[in-house]
């Protein structure tokens, strides 16, 4: 027996140790994956796609409320009082905000208390400045594979109460254990040896992070004692605080908008609209009380069971001497008041482009996997707006107009000093087609190109003005062998007019001989200059019998108020990697391609369109004010444009079917209703067009265009023209061959009767253009 004693003494000895070094290499294998683990980045750079820097002036169409929700989107925390930088509070009609310094690729902010008043549903003052500037708005997060929305924060930066909330819920020892708490070992071993049920945890904060960093949900004996070892050589080769600010950036706080929520960080701008940094202490005593079951209770699915949670958490604080019973009472007694900020992606047509652009020069899937931040120049509220009155236009052609019901709306806006894109709509719903009809759709321009022949005349000619005088009577051309007759769209000829009235009342015949005058083939080179690539010198080009997109459009109107100067389109402004350097070329200035003389006479013609022509009938939506603009229609009513500017913004409207079926409406009809009510509400029809060095003003006779120096015109006008020019009255009577004879003088170019057949190299190019445009037909559709 003393032997057979002896014997198990030894094999017991040996097994002790023979189990000590089994543990202690699993220990020094657990530590090795840890050092591993946290070697590498714990998480994937999530993308952003920003805003503009937001700005804020006084007759902008917007409202307390959505600005708030653009703050919250900037990443402000809403707040009962403002009393910290990035705060703003939200009292009945009036908006203070505490904007804090921020720099940006091209920005810079100054720190300001800023005030914003409003009265029906426009901005009505901004103080101390005229025109605030905050912060970018985050239009969209592209995420990695594990479709984890996170934002890491330092825990320095966050209140005690959050940390401390946290702590009193999950592991309340955290400072004083060493990644195991045998309290909670033990109670677990317990449960789960009298229940049959799941198997229970007692797990430390410790516990939780390397079970989420390092091993799979599943519950059984061999992970929970894998956790356990890496638990512990977590805690003995990292400080606490480090432990602590990897679990508050990793623990999972419920789903929104199809994302997992990770993160406080992330957590306190999905349910209150604010960084965690500006959570109060019952905001905090929330989100810790939803870590163990978050959609369970979500304060936005479940707020009643939020609010015991929450209660909970506060009890909890106070066990754990984190907080007053008084203080927590005090919490008790408030509402849960949610501001959620995180939804749909916002603008996605230029979110689209935006990335598109990004990836075509940096790479299919780069801006995803490198987490880059994308800067665009879109404005929050005016593209908002650019939304609302797409919708409005839709529904209004969709009840007024059968035969358009269902036709495709499209609205671009581009600023005009720098051409970027503050408003991008690219048809009337994004959940049915994604089709962007802004930048992809090359449609007919029709009779939009006319302001811009006009232009090219006047840059040519000093010698003309907007009440010199053109005929209308019909023309006859031969085009690939055929006889060519344009004719006006009502069917009529009106002998002379001005060129003031051939462009407010859209006149075909003295456009044609305009362009003629001009030259074709250096017209064209003229258009294509400003953007419009698909321009070519064929007669039919002056009636905008050619293609391009909105967005080429809106681009080339930019010369008006530009005062000669067009702007390229800008969708990307910039774009940064995750450290902040920069990846992309600052974009182009604009580029000087007509004379401020002429561009401001042009401007003017547009005006005359608004104010007696095509465009009259904006007034009735209140676009009232320094605003230019031109219809536009092509044969067979198939396409309907509607494009003009205020000093500050190019806009274009356009109104088709994708298929090319006949929309049977004008651009004033179909496409100035929208285009009216966006530069309404834009705010930006104050001011004047500046009149440039050279140009003076005079009277004349509206009808006649004959000067009017003693006003006995039965209605005068004042009108523009080239200082020095002398202006003779035009003939009385009979066709305008004198006047005629005079304005082929003045501007260079062939005669029209000069012009003859187009060459065969120009006629196979006109084919091959068409057989393009019905292909394209085909795809859009």
């Amino acid at each position: 027996m003393r032997k057979i004693g002896r014997l198990l003494l030894s094999a017991g000895l040996g097994a002790v140790v023979g189990g000590g070094g089994v543990l202690g290499a699993l220990y020094h294998q657990a530590e090795l994956d840890v050092r591993e683990r946290l070697s590498r980045p714990v998480w994937s750079s999530s993308a952003r796609v920003l805003s503009a820097p937001m700005e804020l002036w006084a007759g902008l169409q917007l409202s307390p409320d959505e600005l708030a929700a653009d703050l919250q989107a900037a990443g402000y925390a809403r707040v009962a009082r403002a009393d910290a930088p990035g705060d703003f509070e939200v009292n009945g009609q009036d908006v203070l905000i505490r904007v804090p310094a921020a720099k940006g690729p091209g920005w810079d902010i100054a720190a300001a208390d800023a005030h914003v008043a409003f009265k029906g549903g426009r901005v009505q003052a901004v103080s101390p400045k005229r025109r605030l500037t905050v912060a970018p708005v985050e239009l969209a997060e592209l995420r990695g594979e594990s479709n984890e929305a996170r934002r890491p924060v330092r825990l320095e930066d966050l209140p005690a109460h959050v940390v401390q909330a946290v702590l009193a819920m999950e592991d309340a020892r955290f400072y004083q254990h060493e990644g195991l708490d045998p309290l909670g070992v033990l109670r677990a071993l317990v449960r789960n040896l009298t229940n049959d049920g799941p198997m229970q945890g007692g797990s430390t904060l410790t516990q939780q992070l390397v079970k989420n960093l390092l091993l799979t949900q599943e519950r059984t004996w061999e992970r929970k004692f894998r956790e356990a070892l890496l638990a512990i050589a977590l805690d003995q080769n990292y400080a606490k605080d480090d432990i602590l600010e990897l679990y508050l950036n990793e623990i999972y706080l419920g789903q929104a908008a199809g994302a997992s929520i990770c993160g406080v960080d992330q957590a306190a701008r999905a349910y209150f609209g604010k960084p965690a940094a500006r959570l109060t202490v019952g905001e905090a005593a929330t989100l810790a009380g939803i870590v163990s079951a978050p959609n369970r209770y979500s304060p936005l699915l479940h707020p009643d069971r939020a609010k015991e949670r929450r209660d909970l958490a506060l009890d909890r604080m106070v066990q754990t001497r984190a907080l007053r019973p008084e203080a927590a009472e005090a919490e008790k007694a408030r509402p849960i008041d949610v501001h959620p900020s995180v939804g749909r992606r916002r603008a996605p047509w230029l979110v689209d482009a935006a990335v598109a652009e990004v990836e075509a020069k940096l790479g299919e899937g780069a801006v995803a996997a490198r987490g880059l931040t994308v800067h665009t120049g879109l404005q929050p509220a005016l593209q908002r707006l650019a939304e609302a009155v797409v919708a409005a236009g839709a529904a209004e052609l969709d009840e007024q107009h059968p035969k358009a019901r269902g036709a495709q709306i499209a609205l671009v806006a581009v600023r005009v000093k720098d051409g970027e894109v503050v408003a991008l709509v690219g048809g009337r719903d994004y959940g049915q087609s994604q089709f962007n009809r802004v930048l992809d759709a090359h449609r007919q321009v029709g009779s939009t190109v006319k302001p811009l022949t006009a232009l090219a005349a006047l840059d040519a000619d000093r010698e003309l003005h907007p009440m010199s005088m053109l005929d209308d009577s019909p023309i006859e051309r031969r085009v690939s062998g055929k006889t060519w007759a344009p004719g006006n769209y009502d069917g009529t000829f009106r002998g002379p007019v001005t060129l003031r009235q051939a462009i407010a009342q859209s006149r075909n015949i003295p456009a044609v001989l305009l362009a003629e005058r001009v030259g074709m083939s250096q017209l064209a080179v003229f258009w294509r200059r400003l953007g419009l690539v698909e321009a070519s010198d064929l007669p039919a080009s002056a009636l905008g019998a050619f293609s391009a997109t909105p967005l080429e459009v809106a681009a080339a109107y930019t010369i008006f108020p530009g005062q000669g100067k067009r702007a390229r389109p800008v969708v990307v402004t910039a774009v940064t990697e995750p450290d902040g350097t920069g990846a992309w070329a600052p974009p182009p200035r604009p580029l000087d391609q007509a004379s401020a003389r002429a561009a401001f006479l042009a401007t003017r013609l547009l005006q005359a369109v608004m104010d007696e022509g095509t465009g009259r009938k904006a007034a009735s939506y209140g676009a009232t004010g320094a605003l230019g603009g031109k219809s536009g229609t092509t044969d067979d009513n198939r396409d309907a444009w509607f494009v003009g500017f205020s000093p500050e913004l190019a806009v274009a409207v356009w109104v088709g079917f994708d298929k090319g079926r006949a929309v049977g409406l004008t651009g004033s009809e179909a496409a100035l209703p929208t285009f009216a009510r966006f530069v309404a509400g834009s705010g930006t029809l104050g001011g004047a067009f500046s009149v440039p060095a050279g140009v003076v003003s005079g009277r004349f006779c509206a009808d006649t265009g004959a000067p009017d120096p003693d006003d006995s015109c039965a209605r005068p006008v004042t009108e523009y023209l080239t200082e020095g020019v002398r202006v003779a009255p035009p003939p009385a009577e009979g066709p305008l061959s004198q006047a005629w004879d005079r304005l082929r003088d003045v501007i260079p170019g062939p005669a029209p009767a000069e012009r003859v057949e187009p060459t065969p190299e120009e006629i196979e190019a006109d084919r091959r253009r068409d057989r393009r445009e019905r292909r394209r037909g085909d795809r859009e559709g």
